[in-house]
């Protein structure tokens, strides 16, 4: 659970499929994101294993696991089960028998489900369920022994677990709809632009917080009540993305994200005029942090050659530039030594992930040294594109349906029943 909201749909490690392509932009009449006629399966990345004999446990005592691989051949096994790989295959532990067959071993994956799901757990001893299949994919290119796990889950299915990992549960009804809309558009975009990708997202804030299995009921209606829906801008989905609280002032897609065309569509505009999140506890914020260790942060992220790799002990932040809705978008960053440097309020967030304490809260800030702190004050929490969730929750307090809420948050954008 995201306890203040999710910085969500905007981290770019996990987001390089929406930065512009050769492909994109040498056909820029196509339909870039085409609404998709059936449902389409999610491939969530639940973890990445690295090392030799790593363990990845599976499945509560007594449960059966249908054990699929790469060749077609399929076997059942009583759980709880453990998997392992070495630079010579899967060495897979069961309750029933010591391993499965040698042939198994070989395969370049294998894939393992249970009726009812099955529980997965992690490193902190938490244990999550999921109802899809569990792939096991080997990944021959790293120096390490190192394969991923990726749930197999249809979107409908998948859905109810990012609400409760997204809101707070006692948010209402029809923010956690409008959240739904958002989120199954977010997914659907990710599935179509990584069909030649091992996965779609990953189960956290780099794409969007996922729980698995959750027997939240609020979750459940809000996916229920707007099943298959997506947002469209004619014959294209537009992109879902949210953060946690925009601060009042919307950021555009192209300024949040990154200049692929689809995230130019005029619904990721962004909303006209103030935002419905002045609760919300990051609206404004701030903090003291190292100038040093800002500069290092900046430099550490920047490309080489790049003007960003000479700054030293940041001293100033100043907005330089702001978008037509008055949202902060470029900055000007001095140093002690009085050199100085443009950049992007995103390109400044995302620098600012290796800081000390944290991430900034967002990239809409300016500060001054005092004291030899840097002061920093901002606003909001995350990139500010689309859905502000703050802003939804107060807007559903004030007895707006999630349809008003689509409409102020994607202006111009169209709900179509996709499935």
């Amino acid at each position: 659970m995201i306890l203040v909201g999710s910085t969500s749909c905007g981290d770019r490690e996990d987001q390089k499929a929406t930065r512009i392509s050769d492909e994109i932009r040498d056909q820029p009449d196509r339909i870039r994101l085409p609404i998709p006629e059936n449902e389409p399966i999610v491939r969530v990345r639940i973890r990445k294993v690295t090392g030799s004999l790593e363990p990845v446990d599976f499945a509560h005592s007594g449960q059966t696991v249908s054990i699929e691989d790469g060749n077609g051949r399929m076997i059942t096994r009583k759980g709880p089960l453990t998997v392992r790989r070495d630079r010579d295959g899967w060495i897979i532990r069961a309750a029933d028998t010591w391993t499965v067959p040698a042939s198994f071993q070989s395969s370049d994956w294998i894939s393992l489900a249970s009726e009812g799901g099955l529980e997965l757990t992690d490193d902190t001893g938490e244990t999550r369920r999921y109802a899809g299949s569990l792939r096991c994919v080997h990944l021959p290119d790293q120096k390490e022994t190192t394969w991923d796990l990726i749930e197999y889950v249809d979107i409908e299915s998948y859905l109810p677990g990012v609400l409760s990992g997204e809101l707070f549960g006692h948010w209402g009804l029809q923010c956690q709809a409008a959240q739904a809309i958002a989120a199954r558009s977010f997914v659907t975009m990710e599935c179509i632009l990584r069909q030649k990708k091992r996965w779609d997202v990953v189960d956290t804030p780099g794409s969007q917080v996922y729980l698995g299995v959750v027997e939240d009921p609020l979750s459940h209606q809000a996916c229920d009540m707007t099943s298959g829906m997506i947002l469209t801008w004619g014959p294209e989905v537009v992109p879902g993305y949210f953060s946690s609280c925009c601060g009042g002032r919307a950021a555009t897609g192209v300024e949040a994200i990154g200049p692929n065309p689809i995230n130019a569509v005029p619904p990721l505009k962004g909303h006209a005029g103030d935002g419905y999140c002045q609760e919300a506890p990051l609206y404004e914020w701030t903090r003291e942090c190292s100038g040093r260790d800002l500069g290092r942060a900046i430099r550490r992220s920047a490309s080489k050659g790049s003007p960003e790799k000479a700054i030293g002990t940041v001293e100033r932040i100043i907005i330089i530039g702001r978008n037509r809705h008055g949202r902060g978008v470029r900055l000007q960053i001095r140093d002690t030594a009085g050199r100085r440097v443009e950049m992007t309020s995103e390109d400044l967030l995302q620098s600012s992930r290796s800081l000390p304490g944290g991430a900034l809260y967002s990239g809409w800030v300016e500060g001054r040294t005092r004291g030899g702190r840097l002061e920093l004050s901002g606003h909001g929490y995350g990139h500010g594109a689309g859905l502000c969730q703050y802003g939804s929750a107060a807007m559903d307090k004030a007895g707006k349906s999630f349809w008003q809420m689509i409409e102020f948050y994607y202006p111009g954008a169209e709900i179509k029943k996709a499935w």
